[in-house]
């Protein structure tokens, strides 16, 4: 038999490489005991470990625990839970312990994303009935969200590639246009959360997409009531209304090739269409499987300009790729 008092009141905040620990707690449940914690002010790409030991009051001893588990190892910012089933370490143990927790720097990926600082607000998410050749998915409502980082520009081949080296996966087709700077294709929803969850990222929801994609504006566009094949790469041939015609180019072009918008971000309009996290609530039941239909955002260089509204909003089956459907994800 073994036994154990816990001071629950005396916890420690620790706050080590700009990260902080906070909200610890511990409780026993089952003759185990439950240490949980809450993980901020990550940096992007990087992952993190946390030391856990107990020391006891009166003597000041630390006891190591052994048989551990739990999000320990590797953690990005989040809620966090750890089990130590302190039956299987220690036979007896008494006096008053508290849990004592420290983060370190794990590792970080040797991908060079740039982001930008997406502040808190409430906007209009959505489209004007007046909007032309809006649709009926568009229909308007108040968002509030917090502050958040999206990466600057839709991920590259480059940095997916080096992803596929990291963790042996099959790199995507490039359709013959090049890889490098260019957006990556050819992926599917689930390869693209895949990449997000190793950067310590996610996939942005659909409401942080258009309300970063409009960055203030209110007009269908970042750029206003037109969008010219001057300020993004879409299909030139079919212009928003009775605008006149511009180029099309028939293929990605390089990220940051064109201006980006209020808040710094790149090809919200063209290039590439985007995944989202969010469902667009089109499962359909096959005789295998549901299939996950997921939010795409953004036009690309395939798409008319009304495609490329801030508001326009598609969707697409999870498990499938496109050389028109690329990503950008989001840190905390």
């Amino acid at each position: 038999m073994f036994k154990f008092i816990f001071l629950l009141s005396c916890f420690f905040l620790t706050r080590v490489f700009a990260q902080t620990l906070s909200n610890i707690d511990f409780f026993a449940e089952a003759k185990k005991v439950v240490i949980t914690y809450d993980l901020s002010d990550c940096e992007p790409g990087e992952f993190y470990d946390v030391t856990l030991n107990f020391v006891e009051q009166s003597t000041l001893k630390v006891t190591v625990p052994k048989t551990i588990s739990g999000e320990i190892k590797k953690v990005t910012c989040g809620s966090k839970r750890i089990v130590w089933d302190i039956g299987a370490d220690v036979s007896t143990l008494s006096g008053r312990l508290y849990p004592e927790l420290e983060v370190v720097k794990a590792k970080k990926f040797p991908i060079d994303i740039e982001f930008v600082n997406i502040p808190a607000g409430t906007f209009t998410m959505g489209s004007p009935s007046s909007e032309v050749d809006r649709s009926s998915n568009e229909q308007q409502h108040q968002v509030t969200l917090t502050a958040f980082k999206m990466s600057k520009n839709e991920i590259t081949f480059a940095q997916y590639d080096a992803f596929c080296d990291a963790t042996g996966r099959t790199k995507p087709d490039d359709n013959s246009w090049g890889r490098g700077n260019r957006p990556v294709v050819n992926v599917s929803w689930e390869d693209a959360k895949a990449f997000s969850e190793w950067m310590g990222c996610k996939l942005p929801t659909e409401a942080e997409w258009e309300f970063a994609c409009r960055a203030g504006t209110l007009t269908p566009f970042n750029s206003g009531n037109n969008l010219t094949t001057f300020q993004a790469n879409y299909h030139g041939n079919f212009p928003y209304i009775n605008y006149e015609k511009g180029i099309y180019l028939g293929r990605t072009q390089p990220v940051g090739s064109y201006d980006s918008n209020k808040w710094g971000l790149n090809d919200m309009h063209g290039n590439v269409r985007e995944w989202c996290s969010d469902n667009y609530n089109l499962n359909i039941a096959t005789r295998s499987k549901k299939v996950e239909y997921k939010v795409i955002r953004g036009g690309g260089w395939n798409n008319d300009a009304q495609d490329c509204r801030s508001a326009y909003r598609n969707n697409f089956k999870s498990i499938d790729s496109n050389f028109n459907l690329g990503f950008r994800i989001v840190a905390p």
